[in-house]
């Protein structure tokens, strides 16, 4: 961890730098033939998006997504998995609600879960953490796929949180994935950096990368865009003016990679990224932190909370080991750019979001080509 941890103290100082409720719908119905309308338009209201839990005795925990995408899903399972090891399976219930890419909806979503009788949240992505902590302050909120607590300002502290937030840290290796870019591939004229721009967790990320970048002599550049059709552009254009592509963790880029793997193919521009879920979906190599153990040791410090009554305020945000690290590559995309520098790199199994669990075994793609993701 200290290559980690010195990387994080130099960049910090650079990207600190950097820098309703529901629908109301009125209906109207008039019968032009007799003249004659409704003696009155009823207002209709939408579903609440959480409902009272019932009380049985059992422990019943929020699952908040802001948007669904496969990092996300293998940290919930593992979530899922150890706390219901802890806990028993009888003994819990787990609700899982998206906001869909909608902050306001996000909030409304934790405030249902905090008034409706959830003893526990686990937000899930930065967005996910951030609303539901502006929104709720009694009830615990476990994190999980969150790069940077401290910037991402829901905590006071890595080592004592101070409020009712705490969870594990998804920041990748960020040094050690720039190392095996130039390992891998001919010494980089330019990298071109893409996110969206928007996340402040992929933002950090750029700023370490650049620094690192810095540091070796190469050139970059950062492209962001945060809608499909700006995304595409900034693509196209990164692959025009660059000799390899860099894309951090970040959720719209993961959960629009389609666009990053046509521009490769049709540029035939080798995409790296930060971990394996983007890396199946159309990257070429990645150096990825273990998704589902992050969810494991976030159901651990959910467990300590609720059943070891240990104060939250005074948790530390965790990081994972660094021997939980593990480079993949995409055979798919080695073959289509040529590409065959992959000596003790693990292959990732490409297969569509719904294949890709074993349906008896809940493997991931990874588990079933032979490593130990």
């Amino acid at each position: 961890m200290k290559k980690k941890i010195r990387v994080l103290s130099i960049a910090a100082v650079i990207i600190l730098v950097l820098t309703g409720c529901g629908r109301l719908l009125k209906t109207e119905n008039k019968n032009s033939s007799s003249g004659s309308t409704d003696s009155a338009a009823q207002p209709i209201m939408d579903e609440p998006l959480v409902q009272d839990v019932k009380d049985d005795g059992r422990c019943h925990i929020g699952i908040l997504t802001y948007r669904d995408h496969s990092a996300c899903d293998e940290a919930i399972k593992g979530f899922e998995d150890e706390f219901q090891d802890l806990m028993g399976s009888t003994e819990v219930v787990f609700e899982k609600i998206s906001a869909d890419g909608d902050p306001g909806k996000c909030a409304q979503i934790a405030t249902g879960f905090a008034n409706s009788g959830y003893k526990l949240i686990f937000a899930c992505g930065t967005e996910a953490v951030q609303n539901a902590g502006a929104a709720v302050k009694d009830v615990p909120i476990i994190g999980a796929c969150v790069t940077d607590f401290l910037l991402s300002e829901v905590v006071s502290s890595l080592e004592a949180p101070g409020g009712n937030i705490t969870g594990v840290s998804s920041l990748g290796p960020i040094d050690l994935q720039i190392d095996q870019i130039t390992r891998l591939l001919p010494w980089p004229s330019k990298v071109g950096i893409v996110s969206s721009g928007t996340e402040v967790g992929s933002r950090f990320q750029v700023s370490l990368a650049a620094q690192c970048l810095s540091e070796k002599g190469i050139e970059w550049e950062s492209y962001n865009g945060n809608t499909e059709e700006k995304l595409r552009e900034q693509l196209e254009l990164a692959a025009s003016e660059c000799s390899c592509l860099y894309l951090p963790t970040d959720s719209f880029v993961a959960s629009h990679m389609e666009i990053a793997k046509e521009v490769s193919l049709s540029h035939q521009i080798p995409v790296i990224t930060a971990d394996y879920h983007m890396c199946r979906n159309g990257g070429l190599f990645c150096y990825s932190v273990d998704y589902e153990k992050h969810g494991r040791e976030a159901a651990a410090m959910a467990f300590d909370v609720l059943e070891k009554d240990e104060d939250i305020s005074r948790m530390a945000v965790r990081e994972g080991e660094d021997e939980d690290l593990e480079q993949y590559y995409n055979p798919e995309m080695s073959e289509a750019l040529g590409w065959y520098n992959y000596g003790g790199m693990s292959p990732l199994l490409i297969s569509s979001d719904e294949e890709s669990r074993d349906e008896e075994g809940g493997q991931t793609s990874a588990e079933e080509a032979g490593s130990e993701y």
